[in-house]
């Protein structure tokens, strides 16, 4: 499974249908994706973030010129963003052997974790201290006991982007805690 080839981003399309794609099929443009269309908003947030970013890598990897406002106003074809996006394949495996997708590969065999339910790449799960303790009142543990494929990315790309700093039993995100993000439409 590998997220530049896989479809596994939720979207709606311009007629209304929801739909699976790959993410270099977000500029398709006949009936075209028109947004996000994750069971979570968090999911949906993330993914905007990784779509963003996963361009920006592509084309700073390439050399080229990066024009965000010439790609706003004529974004680059499938075919194109698919040839982008080629190179950064092995860094998007989300099974097999080797490093995997968001894996922290500085870790030592002392800071690995005990396994985890599923449940804790939710943001919102109850960390350790509160399962210890009894105290997820609110959230109780035990609510996911699997995760599709296509959401198990989804989720682990959201912890890995919007983590907070402790309690959780996760270290913190990417971005240094806290989901809060601005995006600026034209």
């Amino acid at each position: 499974m590998n997220l530049l080839e896989m479809k596994w981003l939720p979207v709606r399309r311009a007629d209304g249908t929801q739909d699976w794609i790959a993410p270099h099929q977000i500029t398709e443009r006949d009936n075209p994706p028109v947004t996000l269309a994750a069971v979570r908003p968090d999911f949906n947030g993330a993914l905007i973030q990784f779509l963003i970013g996963l361009v920006q890598t592509a084309w700073i990897k390439s050399g080229d010129d990066w024009s965000p406002g010439e790609m706003l106003l004529e974004p680059p074809t499938p075919e194109v963003l698919q040839s982008r996006f080629a190179p950064l394949r092995d860094a998007f495996a989300l099974e097999g052997d080797g490093p995997r997708f968001m894996q922290d590969l500085s870790l030592s065999a002392a800071d690995k974790p005990a396994e985890n339910e599923i449940a804790a790449l939710l943001i919102e799960a109850p960390g350790e201290q509160a399962l210890e303790r009894n105290t997820d009142h609110f959230i109780k543990r035990g609510r996911i006991g699997a995760l599709c494929p296509r959401c198990a990315a989804m989720a682990l790309f959201t912890l890995q982007t919007n983590a907070h700093s402790g309690g959780a039993g996760h270290r913190t995100s990417l971005r240094g805690g806290g989901p809060l993000t601005t995006l600026v439409l034209p």
